[in-house]
């Protein structure tokens, strides 16, 4: 067994970094209750080098470089893989997401799965480089506006379904349409920032926040949620609104302006794309069974290299209010989400809003979507996540309110 010490200049994966690292973890004490109950052997392999963690008591009681002998979990990459990962170009789920990274989990991958904060934690121990939004010196996205507004909450009974809204302001109606487990409260600062401009109206999908989970279960297709989106703004009277969605919503508009042409006046789809992959059962079952965990470290992940501690905060506590049948639900309904063959239905004006730092809806995506849509146009807000009206409001709000203003939505 390898005795730790620390040593800042321990080359990296050698016996000596390793040890080092184990101090590091040792001394974290979130990792230490995330890890309280996680006792067994966590293999790192790369090309011909291996290393083994013992971990008993919330601790990493050993570091040694054995044969393989009844590890709990391993994980193998290329060397390459692990460089990435040390110097901060990648992280846990990055790395461990097929077609992103080349790390592949073995062994007992429940066991890791519903362990996801104890790898997450140790992972970010890891890395050499911090993620620039963890480092003290890296540029951060401006603070949202401190501008107040009269924001009033209702109830409404759309098919059934007690449903819960926010508005504010007059004008021309902006509809926000929220993401998977995540509700009304993610469009805070649009709510605040553009109702000096437009009627912002907000709600909660159903099963989510303050609204009744429909009779018939959990949305699990967008089509679903489409439905009753249609439904809710015949119950208000809306006319002619503007819709912004993002993430799984904002697949959502997209679908919406293709099944009625002449309903919205203007789309903007933050984070969406015509066509979303879908999620093994696996994934989705451990959501399912550990959603909390996974999404701790999983927004994180998701999070742009701006984005300040306390919005990334935010954003984790926000999703930490959902359940896990909700989540699973949301995330089944994303990942069947394939509308590319009507996209050319769409003749409202439409603007694509990806942040550049989240790999869960790539860039590709995004302009594969946009050449689908007659006009649409792509803006790109750097160092931004796939929370961007949490995580950079200002920029975020800044972009759509131009794009209103341009389409006449004023």
């Amino acid at each position: 067994m390898i005795e730790t010490f620390t040593s800042p200049a321990a080359v990296p994966l050698s016996d000596e970094w390793w040890a080092a690292l184990a101090e590091r973890v040792n001394a974290d004490s979130r990792w230490r209750l995330a890890s309280r109950y996680f006792d067994g052997r966590i293999r790192f392999e790369w090309g011909t080098g291996a290393v083994v963690f013992e971990v008993r008591g919330g601790r990493i009681a050993a570091v040694g470089s054995a044969a393989p002998r009844g590890d709990t979990v391993t994980l193998s990459g290329p060397r390459s893989e692990w460089e990435a990962l040390i110097e901060g170009r990648t992280d846990w789920f990055r790395a461990t997401t097929p077609g992103l990274g080349e790390l592949v989990i073995s062994g007992d991958v429940v066991t890791a799965m519903r362990n996801s904060n104890t790898f997450w934690l140790l992972f970010e121990a890891l890395s050499e480089a911090p993620r620039g939004s963890r480092s003290d010196d890296a540029p951060r996205s401006p603070d949202p506006l401190e501008v107040t507004a009269d924001v009033v909450g209702r109830y409404a009974l759309v098919d059934g379904v007690r449903t819960y809204y926010e508005q504010a302001g007059d004008g021309p109606v902006l509809l926000c349409l929220h993401a998977a487990a995540q509700d009304t409260l993610m469009y805070r600062h649009v709510l605040t920032e553009l109702s000096d401009e437009f009627r912002v109206i907000a709600f909660d999908a159903p099963g989510h926040g303050k609204s009744s989970p429909p009779a018939e279960g959990l949305f699990t297709e967008t089509s679903q949620q489409a439905d009753f989106t249609e439904a809710f703004i015949r119950t208000l009277g809306l006319e002619e609104p503007a819709l912004l969605g993002c993430s799984f919503a904002g697949n959502e508009v997209l679908l919406l302006a293709a099944r009625n042409p002449e309903a919205y006046p203007a789309i903007v789809s933050a984070e969406g794309a015509d066509y979303t992959p879908r999620f093994p059962d696996f994934v989705l079952d451990m959501f399912a069974t550990d959603g909390h965990q996974l999404l701790n470290g999983w927004a994180r992940s998701l999070s742009g290299q701006r984005t300040p501690e306390n919005r990334l905060s935010e954003v984790v506590w926000q999703i930490s209010r959902s359940t896990t049948d909700v989540m699973k639900a949301d995330l089944t309904a994303y990942g069947s989400f394939d509308e590319r063959a009507v996209m050319d239905n769409i003749t409202a004006p439409v603007l694509l809003v990806r942040g550049e730092d989240d790999w869960l809806v790539t860039d590709e995506q995004v302009e594969q979507t946009r050449s689908r849509i007659v006009g649409s146009r792509i803006a790109r807000l750097p160092g931004t996540g796939h929370y961007p009206m949490l995580e950079n409001p200002r920029e975020f709000n800044e972009v759509v309110r131009d794009f209103l203003r341009k389409v006449g939505r004023r």
